[in-house]
């Protein structure tokens, strides 16, 4: 019965003692372990983030709108015991912007305004002054003329019969003002007189060739694109042929002028009145006076047409 009594004291002092180790340990709570494979290395349990910012420059024109570049990493530990190796999972954000991105510093994007359509006053409307037709950039004009011409005599008993001829050249008009201009003339001339001798119908006819060159001073009267006009000036004659026609009693001779070493050079003046339509077509009549010859008592008179261009 004592070694009994011994054993169960025995028993119950282990018992005893046992359940206050048991009060005393703290209960460990075992956690599931959890393993994710990655490319990235193992990292230590302590929580790191990192946030980087990544240019990208493209080159494009200067003034462009920037945006930001931002990269986010974040790395989220699992806390396992001792004997377990820990993962790492990582996000990363990126925007690329559209513009370059110069220096460290980025700016803030820029915000377009709004087009508002402004109101313009309507501008006033220029008067501009018609220009003449087919004038050039230096104002110089060119044309044509075509005209007849028959000599008139004043002294008595001269019997000069009608007998005309022609001329026929090239002008150039070169403006001074808008109503003056002064116009150099190179002609052909060919001229005819014819005088009756008596009344058997004897007569004698003279034929010449010349070059004629008028120059003018050309004022315009008026401001319409039809307007009057005069010329006044002086010119200048060389003759080129000359021949005789003489016919007596119904027999015609005619000899040719020799005009080796004669005079060929004559001058004058001249003076014209006509009106030009339109600012390009002139009809005019002019009178030529010989001042070479003395006492010359006849004119060289000339009606025709001209057209500028």
């Amino acid at each position: 019965m004592k070694n009994q009594f011994i054993v169960t004291l025995v028993i119950l002092c282990m018992s005893f003692t046992v359940a206050m180790a048991q009060t005393k340990k703290p209960k460990t709570v075992q956690k599931p372990t959890t393993t994710v494979k990655s490319n990235v290395p193992n990292t230590t349990t302590k929580k790191t983030t990192t946030t980087t910012t990544t240019t990208t420059p493209v080159i494009v024109p200067p003034v462009v709108e920037e945006k930001k570049t931002t990269t986010t990493t974040t790395t989220t530990p699992t806390e396992t015991k001792s004997t377990t190796a820990s993962s790492t999972t990582t996000t990363t954000t990126t925007t690329q912007s559209s513009g370059p991105s110069k220096g460290k510093k980025i700016s803030e994007p820029k915000l377009k305004e709004p087009n508002y359509e402004q109101v313009r006053e309507p501008r006033s409307e220029r008067v501009r002054t018609p220009r003449e037709p087919n004038v050039s950039a230096s104002g110089v004009r060119f044309g044509i003329r075509v005209e007849g011409n028959q000599f008139i005599s004043f002294n008595q008993g001269a019997g000069l019969e009608f007998s005309p001829g022609f001329n026929a050249g090239l002008i150039v008009n070169f403006p001074i003002s808008e109503k003056i201009a002064i116009q150099p003339e190179v002609l052909y001339s060919l001229t005819s007189s014819k005088s009756t001798k008596n009344s058997a119908g004897n007569f004698v006819k003279y034929t010449g060739g010349s070059v004629l060159a008028p120059v003018l001073l050309n004022i315009n009267l008026g401001s319409s694109p039809t307007k009057f006009m005069i010329n006044l000036g002086g010119y200048a004659e060389y003759a080129l042929s000359a021949s005789l026609e003489e016919s007596v009693s119904g027999v015609k001779t005619t000899v040719d002028g020799d005009l080796t070493g004669a005079d060929r050079f004559f001058y004058g003046v001249v003076g014209g009145v006509g009106v030009k339509l339109n600012n390009k077509i002139m009809i005019e009549t002019r009178s030529f006076y010989n001042l070479k010859i003395s006492n010359s008592n006849s004119i060289f008179t000339t009606l025709g047409i001209g057209y500028m261009f």
